[in-house]
């Protein structure tokens, strides 16, 4: 197995091919969400104008056209029949005194129709939360108490149609790629109830806060919709959860991180994982 990791944007990913990829897991900076504020106006300067005139949904918009170069990319590089995944969460922000839901899940969705992918039926993916005063607004009064956001989304896409097996090699690595029953019932669900990770970074010297994943969440998606030998990317790859996923799936990995400041505490992650020390190229 390779596991490859380039510290730039995936707006460009110019070192893959076209139809190149397997399949794509991520999750991507989570537009009007505070934390990731600076990492899309470093992008796009205009978003930083629209928060500071007060103009939130100028600044939605913008955010997503970042995404969408992405998402265009992704387009490209992944072959026919096979499979996208996207974590996104929607927002919640008050902004001048105005308080309104952002539904990040639901712009994604319309990017990618319009690019040309199929949306398959999504996930919902219920997080655990532990945290005792978690109800938004005026409490026990009507009229101004809000529904709490507990959960995000995992989105299921398709480029074009199914999946081919022509070669005997390709139904051999299908078949050595099954899963059990057991997994298949919790697995084909689409309310995942699986309990989030710690979100806080000690050791980064760019950001304190990340939105990582649980190993479950893509271990689960790349046996879903990949088989072993394939190669999976992730364009936002954080801390590297997707390729250690891949690792335990026996898949090949491709990973994008804008944050090179990442890269110490990434490699001190990953080298961890001893037997596949020689596999990984930065």
């Amino acid at each position: 197995m390779k596991h490859i990791i380039y510290f730039n944007t995936a707006q460009k990913m110019s070192q893959l091919s076209d139809n190149s990829i397997d399949m794509i897991v991520t999750s991507p900076p989570y537009p009007m969400i505070e934390m990731w504020d600076d990492i899309f106006a470093a992008q796009n300067p205009d978003i930083r104008t629209a928060f500071k005139q007060n103009k939130p949904r100028t600044a939605f918009e913008l955010m997503h056209k970042e995404l969408d170069k992405v998402w265009s990319e992704c387009w490209r590089v992944l072959k026919d029949g096979s499979f996208m995944c996207i974590n996104i969460g929607d927002a919640t922000r008050t902004i001048n005194s105005e308080f309104a839901l952002y539904n990040n899940n639901t712009r994604i969705i319309l990017a990618c129709e319009k690019l040309g992918f199929i949306n398959l039926p999504n996930i919902l993916w219920k997080k655990t939360t532990n945290a005792p005063n978690k109800f938004m607004g005026s409490g026990m009064l009507p009229c101004g108490a809000y529904v709490t956001l507990e959960h995000e989304w995992i989105l299921i896409f398709r480029k074009g149609g199914k999946r081919v097996y022509k070669t005997t090699e390709d139904k051999d690595a299908r078949r050595s790629s099954s899963f059990f029953w057991e997994e298949r019932n919790i697995w084909f669900s689409d309310i995942w109830d699986i309990k989030g990770v710690k979100q806080t970074i000690d050791k980064a010297p760019s950001r304190e806060r990340n939105a990582s994943y649980p190993i479950e969440l893509p271990y689960r998606l790349i046996n879903m919709y990949s088989q072993k030998g394939d190669t999976v990317l992730d364009p936002f790859m954080g801390l590297g959860t997707t390729v250690i996923a891949s690792i335990l799936s026996e898949r090949n990995s491709i990973g994008y991180e804008i944050d090179s400041l990442l890269k110490p505490l990434l490699k001190e992650i990953l080298n961890t994982i001893d037997v596949f020390k020689s596999q990984f190229t930065y």
